[in-house]
């Protein structure tokens, strides 16, 4: 993992900065360095929330993105304003596919858990996501998968 210092950005400042191998043993590190920096900023329940959602982006980027082959590079960088922390993830694996992304509103989830035939196969993941953080934007262009995330900051409890 390759860390940078922090740097005024455009999205507050880079306190995160890190490329890794597309695999599950190094999403789960990379993880627990976000959780442990989530934590000590907005708490065991902000942090959840973005320990839940990036696992899950991390996790898809593994499993589908490069076919959970062991190739390929996740970077990802972590800016902080005041109010906000932008998290940002770059990937050359393949992209999100659109009809995932129209389910991603949540009504992915209206389904009667008793009838196991009819239980959606897909596309949970993207609306867990959607509902950790405040802001999602996704591109996919010739440089790669582009994914960036918003989360709000709690109030201070001091």
């Amino acid at each position: 993992m390759q860390h940078s210092t922090p740097t005024p950005t455009p999205h507050g400042h880079t306190f995160l900065d890190a490329d890794i191998p597309a695999t599950l043993d190094d999403v789960s590190r990379l993880c627990a360095e976000l959780n442990a920096l989530a934590i000590a900023r907005g708490g065991v329940t902000w942090a959840a929330e973005i320990d839940l959602g990036m696992t899950e982006v991390l996790t898809n980027v593994v499993r589908h993105g490069y076919g959970d082959n062991g190739r390929g590079r996740i970077a990802m960088t972590c800016q902080a304003t005041a109010a906000q922390w932008h998290l940002s993830v770059h990937d050359q694996g393949s992209p999100i596919p659109t009809d995932l992304l129209a389910q991603a509103d949540g009504s992915v989830f209206d389904f009667d858990p008793d009838d196991l035939d009819n239980i959606p196969e897909g596309g949970m993941g993207l609306a867990l996501i959607r509902g950790c953080f405040d802001q999602l934007d996704y591109v996919a262009n010739g440089t790669g998968n582009h994914l960036h995330l918003v989360k709000d900051i709690p109030p201070s409890t001091d």
